[in-house]
Formats: structure tokens, C-alpha cells, sequence
């Protein structure tokens, strides 16, 4: 995600956002209050622009959201949006006398978690732009209004920062449930060794993450059969009868399929400058339910515990 950079808190405007009172701007402000009033117009009209798109942005998150702690954050921060859209909105009307006329950017996404990655980079954005904005007046009502949305971009980024990352990390085991679920996303996600993903009587699916100059590691599955399928990276699989006698040998790379029958010696080594991202299904299950193997070493001593 981006880096962003804050101004000082202790910027604070009332929350209007149920308020069925208009605010008076005209009565704090004279006639011609700002030579450059066309500039600070046109900035409070691109802030009722932002937030309007920012309100369908997350009327749509809202109803995705798969948890009811993320529904119940992203139902705060468009509560706080609409806040902020009425408070420019009243603004702009007091200092021009016209409505606003502007269109909304609909943001599309495919998923919720590429829904949140590009909210927190429009909050970002939005950030810069009303941290700019609030230098082209002196008013002290109009920059209030504009630290005050500036504010609510960083709180609004720091929480989907938070929600994303607890996403990224939270992985479970699914099975044996019914589980539909993205696959190459997942794949191309996950940065563990080894994750199990879905866990059933007959069928056990993992991901896989095989770092550059590392490899799964020699071994033999006596008793299944084992399908691996590459969704980023290259490398080299290595199959034989023997463990020191390798016949079999292929290069993979992104969308090849692997087919380890039972009783096969096999190794896959990274050859190329990234990670390996690959899914694995075993038949019947290998791992224990819910592994989770952060690193090769880790993996390695878990199995040598395993098999004593």
C-alpha cells in the first residue's frame, strides 16, 4: 500500500450528518471573502465530488463485507462520508448560491479485498488533495471544513489499512464445508510455505509459497496422489522410483499442471527471480487439519515431529 503523510491532529468540526438545520456559512463570511474565490469553489466542489463517489463506494463495500466487523466499520466510514459531503455541499452553496452539478467516479472492483485496496488509496488521495485545498484560503471556516474531511481521510485509511492486512493474514481451513473460492487469487496471495486451505475426509487443499533459490523438498507420498497446479513463478520438477535416481524432469511455469502419482519420489525447485505460487491437492489428505507452516524449516521440523 501507499505511504501516507499526516498533518498534525487537533482539527476538529462538528458532525452535522443528521443535523436537519442548514449551516450559515454567508453569516460568518464577507461578500468577497477571497480573491482566488474561484479556486476554493472549485476545491469544495471536487470535495463534494470525492465524497459522493466515496458514498456509492461504500454503499457497495457494505453489502460484500464478510464479516459484521467489517460491515459495521465500513457502515461508520460511510456515515462519516455522508457527514462530509453535506457539510462541502452546504458550503459550496453558501459561498456561490448555486447546487453543486457534478457526476460521481464509479469505482469498480472485482472482489471485496480489491474493494478495500482501492478505497484506502482513494482516502489517500483524498488526504493530498484536501491537505492542499486548505491552503488556498485564509478563512478560518472554509479550512476547517477542509481539515476537518482531511482528518477523516487518515482515520479512514489507517482502519482499511488494518482491515486489509487482518484479510491477508486470515486464513482458515474450510473444510469439510461446502467452499467456493478464488482460486489464483488465493495462490498468488498467500506468502506461507504451506497453508491449508480445505481439509475433508478424501481431499486436502494447500497453498504454497516456495521461495527463489528454495524447493519443496525430496519426498514420497506412499499412499496418495498429489496434483499441483503453478499459478506464478518457474522451476523445475524432478519424479523418479528412486530418491537418488531422478528420471523424470520438466520445467514449469505460470498455469502448468503437475500430476504425482503415488509411490513417486518427487522435488520442485524454484529456478526463477520470485516465489513459486502454487496450490496443492492431495488424495487422500497429507497434512493435519488447519496446518499452517509459515517457512520450509518450520515445515520440515513439523513433519519430522509428525512422522516420530
Amino acid at each position: 500500500m501507499s505511504k501516507m503523510y499526516y498533518a498534525p491532529r487537533g482539527y476538529s468540526y462538528p458532525y452535522y450528518a443528521n443535523s436537519n438545520q442548514p449551516m450559515y456559512y454567508s453569516e460568518y463570511m464577507p461578500r468577497h471573502y477571497e480573491e482566488n474565490e474561484k479556486s476554493v469553489a472549485t476545491a469544495i466542489l471536487e470535495g463534494i465530488k470525492k465524497e459522493a463517489s466515496a458514498v456509492d463506494l461504500y454503499s457497495r463495500l457494505v453489502t460484500i463485507a464478510p464479516n459484521q466487523t467489517h460491515k459495521n466499520d465500513i457502515q461508520n466510514t460511510l456515515e462519516g462520508k455522508k457527514a462530509h459531503l453535506t457539510q462541502f455541499t452546504q458550503l459550496f452553496i453558501a459561498i456561490t448560491g448555486n447546487q453543486p452539478v457534478y457526476q460521481i467516479n464509479k469505482v469498480s472492483f472485482q472482489n471485496y479485498k480489491e474493494g478495500l485496496q482501492k478505497a484506502y488509496e482513494l482516502e489517500v488521495e483524498g488526504y493530498n488533495q484536501y491537505q492542499r485545498s486548505s491552503l488556498l484560503t485564509q478563512n478560518p471556516q472554509i479550512q476547517n471544513v477542509f481539515l476537518w474531511a482531511l482528518n477523516g481521510e487518515k482515520d479512514n485509511a489507517l482502519r482499511l489499512q488494518s482491515m486489509h492486512d487482518e484479510l491477508l493474514q486470515r486464513v482458515t481451513d474450510y473444510g469439510p464445508n461446502s467452499f467456493v473460492v478464488d482460486i489464483e487469487e488465493a495462490t498468488k496471495q498467500n506468502n506461507t510455505f504451506r497453508t491449508a486451505l480445505w481439509t475433508g475426509n478424501h481431499l486436502q487443499l494447500t497453498l504454497m509459497s516456495i521461495n527463489v533459490g528454495e524447493d519443496i523438498g525430496l519426498e514420497i507420498h506412499p499412499d496418495l496422489d498429489q496434483f499441483l497446479r503453478i499459478e506464478e513463478g518457474q522451476g523445475i520438477i524432478k519424479m523418479g522410483d528412486n530418491k537418488d535416481n531422478l528420471t523424470f524432469e520438466e520445467e514449469v511455469f505460470d498455469d502448468f499442471a503437475i500430476i504425482i502419482p503415488a509411490g513417486k519420489w518427487h522435488n520442485l525447485i524454484n529456478t526463477g527471480n520470485k516465489p513459486i505460487k502454487l496450490y496443492s491437492i492431495y488424495a487422500p489428505p497429507q497434512h493435519p487439519y488447519g496446518t499452517v507452516h509459515q517457512t520450509k524449516a518450520i515445515a520440515m521440523a513439523a513433519e519430522e515431529e509428525h512422522h516420530h
